[in-house]
């Protein structure tokens, strides 16, 4: 049975103020875009270079020789991303490069594997919220991967979804597969301020649920996320979020079934309050993984904040 749904969906933000270099709204270091293109923007950042080095216990700092690579369009949404990695020893690197449409909503995120290139596009309706979603391979014209020019796109898959409102505290997005059949909903609920409280989804065949609940603070910033996985089987992820009094993220610690497995700690330049270094500890051997961060500006001017002696491990917690 085919459902016929008019969205009308209330624009609401769901994490508060939105003024600092990352966007928690969006998953932190992925391949969306995490930065916050309104601090890009207002303070013309070009491009951030991430370096990866690492630390063992009682064991010193050691390079890995990789690193991370953002470049931001001049109003701050972000143009490409490049990570780099080794494999079979080889160095290599991943490509993730955006396209917008005339509302500045994210029309085509297209990557790199090891087959060349994939693309997912997408189409919105007129309260900008993805209808469709197209998976395609992407042909490129160049033998180089570090430049891309489409030579044939493929069309390997769409999916499709609708969206009502029940009232100002919920809302419901729906799924459909090839077949235009709904194989899966997400119910939305708000509280009576606005703040996104509860995302439940279910799959129709099969009755999988999982859910993810988030608390705020009193400053309306997130606090609390818990990721339900397998609700009947109790499987819970807690991130915990701790602000400095500008409301950068100052950490995220994340507990699997209440047992804190990682914690990821972002440090800021004291002047300019650029992000300098992100600090990723897993608990349990204590390893640390460090990025730092270093920044090129539309003005030709560079800033290298992210000297290696910013870091201070000893200020990790349970670090040696």
């Amino acid at each position: 049975m085919r459902i016929f749904i008019t969205a009308i969906i209330l624009t609401i933000t769901a994490f508060g103020s939105k003024s600092q270099i990352l966007d928690i709204n969006q998953p932190l270091f992925s391949d969306e875009p995490f930065f916050n293109a309104n601090f890009i923007k207002r303070n013309n950042i070009k491009s951030i270079t991430g370096s990866i080095s690492s630390k063992k216990v009682r064991d010193i700092i050691r390079t890995k020789g990789l690193d991370y690579f953002y470049a931001f369009n001049k109003n701050g949404t972000l143009k490409t991303q490049l990570s780099s990695h080794f494999a079979s020893g080889l160095k290599d690197s991943t490509t993730v490069a955006y396209q917008y449409n005339n509302k500045g909503l994210l029309s085509v995120k297209r990557k790199n594997d090891s087959y060349g290139f994939f693309s997912y596009n997408y189409k919105y309706n007129d309260n900008d919220l993805i209808v469709l979603q197209t998976y395609c391979r992407d042909e490129n014209k160049h033998k180089s991967k570090s430049v891309f020019e489409i030579k044939k796109q493929y069309i390997i898959s769409t999916d499709s979804f609708s969206y009502q409102q029940h009232d100002t505290s919920q809302t419901k997005k729906y799924f459909y597969n090839a077949y235009k059949k709904v194989y899966k909903e997400q119910t939305n609920y708000y509280n009576q301020y606005g703040y996104l409280t509860e995302e439940y989804t279910k799959f129709i065949i099969g009755n999988n649920k999982k859910k993810i609940t988030y608390e705020y603070d009193e400053y309306g910033r997130i606090f609390k996320k818990h990721t339900y996985t397998s609700i009947a089987q109790d499987k819970k992820t807690t991130e915990t979020f701790t602000y400095d009094k500008v409301g950068n993220v100052l950490d995220i610690k994340i507990f699997n079934n209440n047992e804190h497995i990682t914690t990821k700690q972002f440090l800021y330049d004291n002047k300019t309050m650029l992000l300098t270094a992100q600090i990723i500890q897993d608990i349990a051997s204590q390893y640390l993984r460090i990025l730092q961060y270093d920044y090129s500006f539309y003005d030709g001017t560079s800033n290298f904040s992210s000297s290696k002696s910013i870091v201070d491990t000893s200020q990790i917690e349970g670090s040696e």
